[in-house]
């Protein structure tokens, strides 16, 4: 509670001109933006740009933001992942593949920097998992991406999908299950995958 109040504290600043305030939300924030439209957009430059268009926007539309409706972070996440449908809808116009850019291993950034991190998915197991969750539908792979990297609760990703609760929990239903049977087709058990995730990261 006293993390939100000063965080509330540093908006209201901001709204108000305080430039100061602003830098501070950024360095609270920017990282995990950055994160969340690597794991969606799967490219260095596009995630860079993300977090560059996410604090934009936000700027723009601060006095519009609401604390009684969701947090500043469910907020500006909401902001990054609209960006990010904008992206990949340009993107599915202009009839061009979207797939991992050559040089770029296929792992999720890691949580405190930017940058494709080598150590968060090592193994077959665990590369094969993350192709399977780019082969979803937009809407599961977006609340498995929320739910299970960015670690954000069932109730936060309804207010920023704008949905009920259990469309969200409906929707991780059918998404593992999806998974499931994706792997399943490779031989790969359930078993095997969660001891894959769960192995210590060296």
């Amino acid at each position: 509670m006293l993390e939100q109040a000063l965080e509330l504290a540093l908006v209201q600043r901001w709204q108000a001109g305080d430039a100061d305030a602003f830098e501070q939300l950024y360095t609270r924030h920017a990282t995990a933006i950055y994160r969340l439209g690597w794991a969606i957009l799967q490219q260095t430059q596009a995630a860079e740009d993300v977090v560059q268009e996410t604090f934009l926007r936000a700027y723009r539309a601060r006095q519009r933001f609401d604390p009684a409706r969701a947090s500043f972070g469910t907020w500006l996440y909401q902001i990054a992942l609209n960006y990010c449908r904008s992206f990949l809808r340009r993107k599915r116009l202009l009839t061009v593949p979207w797939s991992q850019p050559t040089g770029e291993p296929l792992e999720m950034p890691d949580s405190t920097r930017p940058g494709p991190e080598t150590s968060l998915l090592r193994g077959e197991y665990r590369r094969l998992l993350w192709e399977a969750v780019q082969n979803l539908s937009d809407p599961l792979r977006e609340v498995i991406t929320l739910h299970y990297y960015m670690e954000l609760p069932a109730v936060e990703i309804a207010v920023m999908l704008n949905c009920p609760e259990g469309t969200i929990y409906s929707r991780l239903h059918n998404a593992r299950r999806r998974l499931a049977n994706a792997l399943a087709e490779q031989g790969i058990t359930a078993t095997e995958i969660l001891e894959a995730q769960n192995a210590p990261q060296t």
